[in-house]
């Protein structure tokens, strides 16, 4: 029974992260996307600040999710 509750929180872990690890790549395109009609400097240097705390948040879940999975099982990401 241990084993059972622990792989169903360690599943329920892994599609919590993926959530997240979506979320913050669609995050990321829509700063892309905004940027791209955007002519005032200052917001321009907003949302690149805002595009790095968030690239460096997505690092931090996509090793979170890795660390849940099995030694042998190992994820390549795409550049973000």
């Amino acid at each position: 029974m241990k084993s059972a509750l622990k792989s169903a929180l360690t599943a329920a872990r892994r599609a919590f992260l993926r959530f997240q690890i979506r979320s913050l790549e669609i995050h990321l395109d829509g700063i892309d996307a905004a940027l791209e009609g955007v002519r005032d400097s200052l917001a321009i240097e907003r949302a690149r600040v805002a595009q790095a705390i968030a690239r460096r948040e997505l690092a931090r879940v996509r090793s979170e999710y890795v660390a849940t999975l099995p030694p042998w099982r190992r994820v390549i990401w795409s550049a973000a």
